[in-house]
């Protein structure tokens, strides 16, 4: 028969490997949650680039489509796109003739305009884009 103190050797290190299991784990779930975060940060940062790009191509649209290359159009506030929760703003920050005017039949007309895009939920913003956008039109008159 075999007469050995049984020490608890065994119970001390299933415990201690329970332990390293465990904190693996819960390290592992902060991880997970940081890159569900980060994600979901560069999506609203990336809607609000695209939101600030709508606001640049409807006024360059409807600026192009006129008649008279003097019509600028006038600066957009909050217009929602898509999703209620996007929107953009369009301002105006130069329109008119360029330095140097144009030559003889031809008109020169110069334009600086800026465009904010934002991500809004529950009232806060939480992701802004501002683009900004210059050109010039000519026109024979």
């Amino acid at each position: 028969m075999n007469t050995h103190k049984q020490r608890g050797v065994v119970l001390l290190v299933s415990l201690l490997l329970l332990l390293m299991l465990t904190l693996i784990a819960i390290t592992a779930a902060n991880q997970s949650s940081l890159q569900l975060r980060i994600s979901s940060n560069s999506e609203q940062q990336n809607a609000a680039f695209q939101a600030a790009e709508s606001g640049l191509q409807q006024w360059a649209n409807a600026y192009f489509s006129a008649a008279n290359n003097a019509t600028f159009p006038a600066a957009s506030t909050a217009v929602q796109v898509g999703a209620s929760n996007e929107r953009f703003s369009v301002a105006t920050i130069y329109a008119g003739p360029c330095a140097g005017g144009g030559l003889g039949r031809v008109s020169l007309n110069c334009f600086d305009i800026q465009s904010t895009g934002e991500i809004c939920e529950s009232g806060s913003c939480n992701a802004t884009a501002v683009h900004r956008q210059g050109g010039q039109r000519r026109q024979l008159q």
